[in-house]
Formats: C-alpha cells, structure tokens, sequence
C-alpha cells in the first residue's frame, strides 16, 4: 500500500460486500449488520464516499464483470464467501474456549466490532496500517461506544514489527487461548516472511493459537483462475502478490513452524456451506482456507 494511504484492498473488499449485499442473489450471505457498519466505515473518508457512489452508478454496475474478468472472476462473490468462512472458523473457535481473537491486517473487516459487545468474555484485537486505521477507528467511534475488549492497534510493519507491538499491548493477552485471523494477508508476504509471521504467533501465546487465513495457489495451477490484471492492478497500488502456495505444500509448511492443520478449504468446499442450490456465476477459485492450530 502507498504511504499515508488507507489499503485499497481494504476499501476493494468493502465495495465488492456491499456489491453483493445490494445485489441480493444470494440473500442473507452479507448480513445487514455488515452492509450498515460498513456503509458507515466508506462514508468517512472521500475515497470511500467515490466508492459507494460507484454501487449506485448504472455504468459501474455495468463494468462489474469486466472488471472481475480482468482481475479475479467472481471477485465479489469470493469476497462474501471468504468473510463467511473465516467468521465461521472464529465462532467455532469461541465455541471451544478461545477467548482472544488477533485479526491481522484487518482492513475495513466489521467482524471483531460486530461480536465484541456480544461476547464481553472475549479479547478481540485488529491490527492494521495507520493509514487504515485512521479510516476506521474514527468511523466506528461514530457508529457507537466501543467496548473494552476490542483494541485497535496500529502497525507500521516499514518500521514495527508484530512481535514488539502486540506483545507490547496491554490488551493482549498471552496466556489467554487466542485465535489469530489472517485473511488476504499470508500472499503477500514473502515464504521467508510468511515463516517468520508463523513462529512469531507461537512466540507471542503462551497457550498454542489457532489461526484461520487465506492462501492463493501457484500460477497455472488448475484451480488458478486469476484474471490476466490483477497484478499489474495490485502493483500500481503498491500491493503487489509475493507469494503462491499448493494445497499439497500448506501441510509440510505449516509444519515446518510448528503448526498442525485442521482443515483445507477450496471454493468449491467452502461455497455449498453458505450458499443453497447452484452457483449464478462464476466462483472464484484461486484462494482458499486454512484452519491450523499450534503445536507445543
């Protein structure tokens, strides 16, 4: 992302939601909880205002498949399918005892806001550029009182690193069991770096974490089917993808940084869990999910 710039992936993801949510083929998949909260998170800055001026304009809905054809096909879709997933895997870890949720590179996410007034026993922390945050943080003050167990903590990673920053916050927790969220965030590391994030997580928890994220196959696997754009886009906007990865290899991976998986979900998995009947469109195939779990 560019300096002093909030991520454009953040506001990207946020459009394409409230896209689907407008939309209503898949009624009920983006709930009208995230459509409000994030309406009001693009509504606070002029960037986000452009974007959901786009959601009403009949040339934009228009370019909508083109654009997903030059990037990602089923963009959108996948974004709705993705957030789906990810906030199953966290309330099912709160179901099991987790009481302290970490989402790294949170973005304009609405999840960790959404459930922290209803889950007071639960620690939940988003992390993420200042740039981003200081979208955000403001827009959700706005939208009502914040509660004590959710912290906002701004991270500068040029500058910062996780390790000294979240181990460094008083709200974090490291003997409470902890689910960490990586969402978008692993393909854009380095494999170098995408370790070191690893073992940091192990570091930082007294209690072996969890983590749910998202991974991107290799290119000219059968299952890419990354638009021919995409990474010219994410370049120009100073988000370039750094790093692929198979099925096959997560587990080795995973492994090698003392993480056990739990689970790996392809779109065509993840898909029938949150959407009855067939698909009315493309489905986005290059991303999927991962639940892992670490080991002492």
């Amino acid at each position: 992302m560019k300096e002093n710039e909030a991520s454009a992936t953040a506001y990207a993801v946020m459009q394409g939601l409230l896209h689907i949510g407008r939309a209503n083929t898949y009624p009920g998949l983006v709930s009208a909880e995230t459509m409000e909260t994030g309406t009001k998170i693009l509504s606070a800055s002029p960037e986000g205002r452009r974007r959901i001026a786009q959601l009403s304009s009949p040339l934009m809905k228009a370019a909508v498949p083109l654009i997903e054809w030059a990037t990602l096909p089923g963009l959108t879709l996948h974004y709705a399918l993705r957030k789906r997933y990810i906030e199953a895997a966290v309330r099912a870890a709160m179901a099991e005892g987790v009481t302290q949720v970490v989402n790294l590179g949170a973005g304009f996410d609405t999840l960790a806001w959404r459930l922290h007034l209803a889950h007071p026993e639960v620690n939940f922390i988003e992390i993420d550029h200042p740039a981003t945050s200081g979208v955000k943080a403001p827009a959700l003050r706005q939208i009502g009182t914040m509660g004590d167990n959710l912290h906002l903590l701004e991270v500068d990673f040029t500058t910062q690193t996780l390790a000294d920053r979240l181990g460094g916050l008083s709200g974090f927790k490291a003997d409470r069991p902890t689910m960490f969220v990586c969402e978008g965030v692993i393909t854009y590391l380095t494999r170098d770096e995408a370790g070191v994030l690893l073992q940091t997580l192990n570091d930082l928890c007294a209690v072996p974490p969890r983590l749910v994220c998202t991974c991107v196959v290799p290119a000219g696997s059968p299952d890419d089917n990354i638009g021919p754009f995409l990474g010219i886009y994410l370049k120009l906007k100073g988000e370039a993808l750094k790093w692929r990865i198979a099925h096959e290899d997560v587990g080795p991976f995973f492994a090698e940084h003392n993480f056990d998986i739990d689970e790996i979900a392809s779109p065509t998995v993840i898909k029938p869990r949150f959407i009855e009947g067939p698909l009315k469109g493309t489905l986005h195939r290059s991303e999927y999910g991962v639940i892992a779990r670490g080991v002492v």
